[in-house]
């Protein structure tokens, strides 16, 4: 029986994340079946189309389906199973789905857990403001020299770079909305913990930064684009 599979997002650090998987026990339509799915269809359609309103389309599916899922009084998997797994919401915000952490916030249950912690000290609001799919080679540098982590983030980076509502920004901004606690120095203090990685000068502008989630997104894109750019010149499209 296969369990949620816990992901080392930070190499060799303890930072710990899990991504919801699904199981052969979970029933069609609860919160860890369909992020699962939302996952799968993102990235394929990375892959294939890359089309941005397709991503769109399938995050905004995923958020009715659990709209669904709550109305219909199922309370199963609405929080995190065991502990060190990440409840729907934290991985939700992790992920920058906006529409699916609204839909979540739908249940009083989800709603009454909204600050929830792991060992780490995060909390979905601080999940959002990491916002890892654009920021964690820039958290963790040696993503980059992986391609089997660095690839499927790259290829689904239209749904957050060519959003028309950048879905971190979103979802932090749905949190604030229902009262989750934002602590911007615990943010702080999380991702330098966590970001063992990182270089000196990232770290001497989080340390200043008065909005975590504007500074590393920044410094995210940066990044990337210096990593795209070596790439092809590597592969001789640029001199």
């Amino acid at each position: 029986m296969k369990s949620f599979t816990k992901v080392a997002l930070l190499g060799t650090s303890a930072f710990l994340i899990s991504i919801c998987s699904a199981n052969a026990e979970d029933l069609p339509g609860t919160p860890a079946a369909v992020l699962n799915a939302l996952v799968d269809r993102i990235y394929v359609l990375g892959e294939t189309s890359g089309g941005v309103a397709d991503m769109i389309a399938a995050e905004a599916k995923a958020a009715d389906d659990i709209r669904k899922y709550i109305a219909s009084g199922a309370t199963t998997g609405l929080l995190e199973e065991e502990k060190g797994q990440q409840s729907p919401l934290a991985t939700a915000a992790y992920m920058g789905y906006p529409n699916v952490v609204s839909a979540l916030l739908t249940s009083k249950l989800v709603k009454a857990h909204i600050n929830d912690a792991d060992e780490m000290g995060l909390t979905p609001w601080i999940a959002a403001v990491f916002s890892m799919k654009q920021t964690l080679w820039t958290c963790n540098p040696a993503v980059l020299d992986n391609p089997f982590k660095f690839v499927p983030m790259f290829v689904t980076q239209p749904y957050y770079t060519s959003n028309p509502v950048p879905p971190y920004k979103k979802a932090r901004e749905i949190l604030e909305a229902a009262g989750a606690t934002h602590d911007m120095a615990q943010a702080k203090t999380v991702w330098l913990t966590a970001c063992t990685g990182q270089s000196v000068a990232t770290k001497a502008k989080v340390q200043t930064s008065t909005d975590l989630q504007k500074t590393v997104q920044e410094i995210g894109a940066a990044d990337l684009n210096t990593q795209v750019t070596k790439l092809m010149q590597k592969a001789g499209v640029v001199k």
